[in-house]
């Protein structure tokens, strides 16, 4: 097992924010961490086939450092989420992947564990500078939290809510194909929840400015993270009630009904929550219909 940086509590680093004076020292908790992720750019660096460096290697970084953000949490090791300013010579070796790729090539555990650091690496990044007065904002590692010294306002962590629904009619599904560069399979209609909605109000909306038609019996049925920045999806069935497909041409590319038996390509459920509920409606359809025919 790797050995946590050394047996004091706190370590000074240095992080560079790309002048001299934009430097500024961050505390960072270093008691019993032994592990980091590095991220540079919105990709995380791979330790050859692994996400994981030994944490002793951000003294030997320190230079190219701009923030080291605490991932402990109550169900798993602590460690760091470390950004860079640049690819480290020491380093040169290591292979960055984007967060995408990492999902599509080495499965959800080491996703979830990356795409939970790189949602707090975007809110670091997106909040270095105050947006009421301009000036540059205080990390405090410990508190999870981005303070503005000059006028006292505090930047936390933000997921933005979404939803996303599988619109069912008896033993048919409507899946659609986004205009997406590269979107090749078929999924569930998705949306952000707007101001002032419930996920059940942005659920009907979001399939009716998308495909036309509308539904009923809303039911809300899980959620997934999904760190592309930093959504949070909230998983529904909703029944169809009627209407004609029509296309929202800036957003789906193609959109049908198909027997659940007789699939395009859709997401893969062991990584998507999309996927998750193709598969389980389609499952529990041709299971109730095998008790029909016996």
């Amino acid at each position: 097992m790797a050995k946590p940086l050394n047996s004091r509590r706190y370590r000074h680093f240095r992080l560079n924010h790309g002048s001299a004076d934009m430097s500024h020292v961050i505390d960072v908790s270093i008691q019993k961490v032994t592990h980091c992720l590095l991220f540079i750019e919105g990709r995380v660096l791979l330790n050859a086939d692994s996400v994981l460096w030994p944490a002793a290697v951000l003294a030997d970084i320190s230079s190219e450092l701009t923030a080291c953000l605490s991932l402990a949490g109550e169900d798993e090791e602590l460690s760091y989420a470390a950004v860079l300013s640049e690819h480290p010579a020491s380093l040169a070796h290591a292979e960055s992947v984007s967060i995408r790729q990492l999902l599509m090539e080495h499965g959800f555990e080491a996703f979830s564990r990356v795409g939970r650091a790189s949602q707090l690496v975007n809110w670091y990044q997106m909040h270095r500078y105050c947006g009421r007065c301009g000036n540059h904002t205080r990390l405090n590692a410990s508190l999870r939290v981005a303070r503005c010294d000059a006028c006292q306002l505090d930047y936390y962590p933000r997921i933005n809510p979404c939803v996303i629904v599988l619109v069912t009619q008896g033993s048919n599904i409507l899946l659609a194909r986004s205009v997406r560069r590269g979107a090749t399979f078929f999924s569930c209609l998705a949306g952000f929840i707007e101001p002032g909605e419930t996920a059940e109000q942005a659920v009907a909306r979001e399939v009716f400015e998308e495909v036309g038609v509308r539904v009923r019996n809303i039911r809300y049925v899980k959620s997934q993270p999904w760190p592309f920045p930093s959504q949070l999806m909230l998983g529904f069935y909703a029944d169809y009630a009627g209407g004609e497909l029509c296309l929202q041409a800036d957003e789906i590319a193609e959109a049908n009904w198909y027997d659940v038996r007789q699939l395009p390509d859709t997401p893969a459920p062991n990584i998507s929550v999309a996927g998750q509920l193709i598969e389980e409606y389609c499952a529990a359809v041709i299971a109730a219909a095998k008790l029909k025919e016996q």
